[in-house]
């Protein structure tokens, strides 16, 4: 757009310079004056006046732009390169942990267990795909430690089955492209491809029903003082090192069951919208359909600002009978994260202004914008006639997307879809939440999904809800005690942008309501919403801790803003 501007002034003052100053050229009857796109002059003087004109602005534009490009870069850079000043952010430049906490980025399991020694506080993190503080150490002189070296990928045969041995900071878009290549698969894809593994294991990461841990074999960790150890499914820590927040110490390797690839069948239907009653009522009916832990849960998708409620259908083929490598390696998942800044003044600057365009826009036109966000969303992700387009843009959120819906998997790609995703989570400020609590009794399900409704200006472009089948790892968010019968959970997740979770209507009202209305309800360790509800137990805190206790008496490995229920030593 700037140089075609130049171009047309450029053009303009020629035309200008080759007529006579008092602009009486004559031209022949049979010849017409040539047109102009630009309203004629009356002299040379005028026409670089106007010349001057347009070029100050776009030269103007061109400074600005510059100058908040070279700000842009120099924050990237300073995170990228390990600047002494930068500081540890997540995926989009929040949740610092503030100037005085080193970065460490070890290649060797020797360099992490000095960093472990060095330091009387330390936190593993890796691609940064949380949105609060638990990656931070407590301390103000510790260290976090970044294993995204850590990504290799190894398959051995377990008995008749196979086994990945794969690297902590692995992305799970990439372990399971180099797992597909083998013709093998995770038992669920992962729900978003930049996720890395140590970080789902520790957090507890799921999708379609089913979480990651439950394919746990075996944990590496580094302890408190240096000492690596192995805990498998034997070991009395096991449900306490499943999903232990990274409390029990760095993860190197996660070793997981893996099986033989299985394309997934996908497919929408848009369903009349009923009351909350009917809600409950078809999620339990879809409870009843979760048989074994090889089915694969559906999903209800809403899209409030327009009343559409829809249910996405995944359906799994067979298992292959036979393991068939692929002749060539599957293209890599290669995420660049080029929005890792919050390192200076840009940052700064662009989160204060976005507060303030969050605070005087009223939520009722917040929620007429949505409207034809939530129609072109609603478009893109669910009509069968642009399945091809989804394939096409890589888009994450269907098997098209993610290379599955073939007999022959493509593998997972970053894409400018995904570039784009994450442009818009940048501009907006948007923050992954998710709030769970059980499916029984229903009323009081009822009251806990009402309360998530009410606060429907915080749901932006989609609201989902899973079912999911409880777990006996001691700190998931679906914990029930293994001597009691499972209870099925509801798991409601949305983004939400921060600047509206900060306000008084945000954040503060929700988990205030849910605190009376919704006793029970948890948090996914990896999301937002413990600014104003730390405080919410759940799970079985005093077994936990006593096994924290033993591997990391000193308490190390404890983060940033710990819940008081989880201290401990």
């Amino acid at each position: 757009t700037l140089g075609l501007w130049l171009k047309r002034c450029l053009h303009f003052q020629q035309q200008q310079e080759q007529e006579p100053q008092g602009g009486s050229q004559r031209y022949p009857e049979h010849q017409q004056r040539p047109s102009r796109n630009l309203p004629k002059a009356g002299n040379m003087g005028l026409g670089r006046i106007c010349f001057c004109c347009c070029i100050a602005p776009a030269s103007l534009v061109a400074v600005i732009g510059a100058v908040l490009a070279g700000f842009y870069q120099k924050e990237l850079e300073q995170f990228r390169q390990l600047d002494p000043s930068a500081r540890w952010v997540n995926w989009i430049g929040e949740f610092s942990c503030g100037p005085g906490v080193v970065i460490e980025r070890p290649t060797t399991v020797e360099e992490v267990q000095a960093a472990v020694r060095r330091y009387p506080s330390v936190r593993a993190a890796a691609t940064g795909h949380s949105f609060n503080t638990f990656h931070c150490p407590q301390g103000e002189k510790g260290a976090v430690i970044d294993v995204r070296a850590f990504n290799t990928v190894q398959i051995v045969r377990r008995g008749d089955g196979y086994a990945a041995v794969a690297g902590t900071g692995i992305k799970m878009g990439q372990l399971q492209n180099e797992i597909l290549a083998r013709g093998l698969t995770l038992r669920v894809p992962p729900g978003n491809p930049a996720y890395t593994l140590g970080g789902c294991i520790a957090t507890g990461c799921h999708n379609l029903g089913q979480s990651h841990a439950q394919d746990l074999l075996a944990l590496t960790i580094v302890m408190h003082n240096g000492t690596v150890r192995e805990v498998d499914r034997s070991d009395p820590d096991f449900s306490a090192a499943a999903v232990s927040i990274g409390r029990m110490g760095i993860i190197l390797s996660v070793t997981m069951e893996v099986l033989p690839y299985r394309s997934l069948q996908w497919r929408a239907e848009q369903l009349d919208m009923p009351n909350t009653t009917g809600i409950i009522e078809i999620l339990g009916e879809m409870k009843k359909r979760f048989t074994s832990r090889e089915t694969v849960g559906n999903k209800l998708v809403f899209y409030l600002a327009t009343g559409v409620m829809m249910m996405e259908h995944w359906i799994p083929l067979g298992r292959e009978s036979e393991v068939e490598e692929s002749p060539e390696p599957l293209p890599p998942y290669i995420n660049p994260q080029p929005f890792r800044v919050g390192q200076g003044v840009l940052s700064e600057t662009f989160s204060k202004a976005r507060d303030v365009v969050y605070s005087l826009i009223p939520i009722p036109l917040l929620n007429k914008m949505q409207v034809p966000a939530e129609l072109a969303f609603r478009k893109l992700h669910s009509s069968p006639m642009l399945a091809k387009v989804r394939k096409a843009m890589g888009w994450q959120h269907t098997p098209e997307g993610r290379g599955e819906a073939s007999n022959r998997p493509s593998g997972i790609q970053y894409t400018w879809a995904g570039w784009l995703d994450e442009v818009t989570n940048l501009i907006m400020g948007l923050r992954h939440i998710e709030v769970i609590f059980p499916l029984e009794p229903r009323d009081q399900a009822e009251k806990c999904l009402d309360i998530v409704f009410a606060h429907q200006h915080l749901t932006w472009w989609r609201l989902n809800i899973r079912t999911m089948l409880s777990e006996n790892y001691l700190m998931s968010s679906t914990y029930n005690p293994p001597d009691m019968e499972p209870v099925t959970f509801l798991r409601v997740d949305f983004v939400a942008p921060g600047s509206l979770l900060a306000l008084p209507s945000g954040e503060e009202s929700l988990t205030s309501k849910l605190h009376t209305g919704c006793p029970g309800w948890r948090k996914h360790w990896g999301k937002g919403l413990f600014t104003t509800s730390s405080e919410e137990r759940w799970g079985d805190a005093p077994a936990f801790l006593e096994a924290v206790s033993r591997w990391d008496p000193e308490g190390k490995f404890r983060p940033l803003k710990t819940p008081t229920w989880l201290k401990g030593v």
